[in-house]
């Protein structure tokens, strides 16, 4: 993106809610077209991993059972495909996202796997469900790209239900290799197409789950992994795979460390588990 669209399309600013969805599901109607998958990426992989390890060991009952609701289908369309290794944990798989076209490219994949799934155009600030409808929901790197990501907690507590879990992952404001000041830089250059975006301590994180009346039970995260092999591996996938293998022994090693509970919770995302109370 170049800095002209840049400044049009500014996610963390905030506007009026109705305009700024009209803004915002034509920008990743836009940026959806245009995106190379990285789904078979190694670093892709990791992160699945990480996501089926957070789904099934919070977000699921002994009678695989109950609604969950997955915030966000950027990754049924672009990336890690989590609903196709989960949703035989649950009775009813609901997913909603804000663009037309990520909802589109995610329920061709869905379908080609044979994966029942009620797909909804929305945004996750003004979610069209009644209040106390999920037993679950997930959303993994989604939130911070809004003006208020608290809206969005409210609005997740509203919609689960009581005793309900969620995991809701956002960027770790204190990444080890600061991860969070060159996106910023990337983002003032033009250079990360989705532009600014919010990041976290737990601190601040727990306090604004506590205000959305959501309690965190665990401090968690999908891997670990430094933001320099993410994103070589990442744009070596979409520019010249025949070259991913240089920073698979770097990507090993990192898989190793995502072992440890200690190493995940401090990665690049830091991953929320929380009971609505």
């Amino acid at each position: 993106m170049n800095k002209e669209n840049k400044n049009v399309f500014d996610p963390i600013k905030s506007k009026n809610i109705n305009d700024d969805i009209k803004t915002r599901a034509a920008f990743w109607d836009a940026y959806s077209k245009n995106f190379i998958s990285i789904s078979y990426a190694k670093s892709t992989k990791s992160y699945l991993r990480g996501e089926i390890y957070l789904c099934n060991k919070f977000l699921t009952n002994k009678k695989n059972s109950g609604k969950i609701l997955k915030i966000d289908l950027w990754n049924e369309a672009h990336h890690t495909e989590i609903l196709k290794y989960i949703h035989k944990n649950y009775g009813k798989v609901f997913g909603i996202d804000i663009s037309p076209h990520v909802i589109k490219k995610a329920n061709e994949r869905l379908k080609k796997n044979k994966i029942s799934v009620k797909t909804i155009v929305g945004d996750v600030r003004k979610m069209p469900f009644r209040n106390n409808t999920f037993d679950f929901i997930y959303t993994m790197g989604t939130i911070e790209h809004l003006p208020k990501p608290i809206n969005a907690m409210k609005e997740i507590s509203r919609v689960l239900k009581k005793g309900g879990r969620a995991v809701i992952g956002v960027p770790n404001r204190w990444e080890w290799f600061g991860k969070s000041i060159a996106l910023d830089i990337f983002a003032y250059f033009g250079i990360k197409e989705d532009g600014y975006e919010h990041s976290y301590s737990w601190s601040q994180l727990e306090k604004e789950l506590n205000l959305s009346n959501l309690k965190l039970i665990c401090k968690e995260g999908p891997y670990f992994m430094p933001w320099p092999i993410r994103a070589a591996d990442w744009y070596l996938t979409q520019n010249i795979p025949s070259l991913c293998f240089l920073f698979y022994p770097f990507i090993y090693m990192t898989d190793f460390l995502s072992k440890f509970r200690f190493f995940r919770k401090n990665g690049s995302l830091l991953a929320a588990v929380v009971e609505k109370k």
